[in-house]
């Protein structure tokens, strides 16, 4: 049932946030309804009971995360999270190139799953190196300024 389940979402060899939610019907149900319930419910459990509203912050940086790993844009940057330092000292913080080389290989032979961390794909094996934001490659000398409208 599973296997393809994100095949639709993987036409797009070049992702823009447009397309971000360019899904199978399975996969928006999954992706908008099913893993933030299930996520909300997993903290509850642990003894970590969220409000409404804690639980929608939570979920709108999922989307924003959703969104910019979806920009399409060529630049060296990371999900705004705290834990970034820590996730960088193991070689698993997430960038903007990440996804992208995600969406580059097709849903059949895919890599680099994380959305916020490239934690599990460094334990399960399937963290693939990066193409442009490697030392060498960067042009440290233009630093683009990102501005809130």
């Amino acid at each position: 049932m599973f296997y393809g389940l994100d095949r639709k979402h993987h036409l797009t060899k070049h992702p823009n946030p447009l397309l971000t939610l360019y899904a199978d019907t399975a996969q928006e149900v999954f992706d908008i309804a099913v893993i933030p319930l299930l996520t909300y419910g997993t903290m509850k459990l642990v003894g970590l009971p969220m409000g409404f509203f804690d639980w929608w912050l939570c979920h709108q940086y999922v989307v924003f995360t959703e969104l910019w790993g979806h920009s399409g844009l060529r630049l060296l940057t990371t999900p705004p999270t705290t834990a970034t330092p820590l996730l960088k000292a193991f070689d698993a913080e997430l960038i903007t190139e990440d996804h992208d080389i995600h969406h580059r290989s097709g849903w059949k032979k895919s890599h680099n799953y994380g959305k916020q961390t490239r934690l599990w794909d460094r334990l399960f094996g399937t963290c693939h190196g990066r193409i442009e934001c490697v030392e060498g490659v960067i042009d440290w000398s233009s630093p683009v300024a990102l501005w809130m409208f």
